[in-house]
């Protein structure tokens, strides 16, 4: 049986319904809830030049999706595959995301990262790093407000630091990120 798509199936309420039954549309709120429903654009940031890099934003389209914790697991992985117009790179390629989990009531997000990518960072220096985590919080916090704090595993675990430099033992807060 085939499957009615949602615009052929307002047609046909329309026309079995007068114009006082036709029903109401949903709010816009719930609308984009349905997954695979349409897309978001997200801006993502990208650093250049040195201990003072400047932010360029770029902007992507990601896929709507019912579960928050996957839209903003695909706007990070964009944010890992790296700019599509030649700024500098947020995170070094190979850096790539195993679980993406969202406590929404805590606006606490947790990024569990593969442990073959995030040796790449080990041997950056403290600037690449410190670009890295701002370039997640200062993405979090323009695209996903309701996220609050970023706490981040390797494999699964809490480390001490993504690149020997930078403590992340414990969560960070999203609002403390540079733009």
């Amino acid at each position: 049986m085939k499957r009615l798509t949602p615009m052929l199936l307002i047609a046909l309420l329309a026309v079995s319904c007068g114009p006082e039954q036709m029903p109401e549309p949903l709010p816009l709120e719930q609308a984009e809830q349905w997954e695979g429903y349409g897309t978001q654009t997200v801006v993502l940031f990208f650093a250049e030049g040195g201990l003072e890099p400047v932010w360029r934003e770029e902007l992507r389209v990601i896929e709507l999706a019912e579960d928050p914790s996957d839209r903003i697991a695909a706007a990070l992985e964009a944010l890992l595959r790296g700019p599509e117009r030649g700024l500098g790179r947020a995170f070094p390629q190979g850096v790539a995301l195993a679980h993406v989990f969202l406590e929404e009531r805590q606006g606490l997000l947790t990024l569990d990262f593969e442990p073959a990518g995030v040796q790449l960072l080990t041997r950056a220096g403290s600037l690449e790093e410190r670009i890295a985590l701002e370039s997640l919080q200062i993405c979090l916090r323009v695209n996903f407000p309701s996220v609050r704090r970023l706490r981040i595993l390797v494999g699964g675990e809490t480390v001490e630091t993504l690149g020997g430099h930078l403590n992340i033992a414990r969560p960070l807060p999203v609002s403390a990120a540079r733009e």
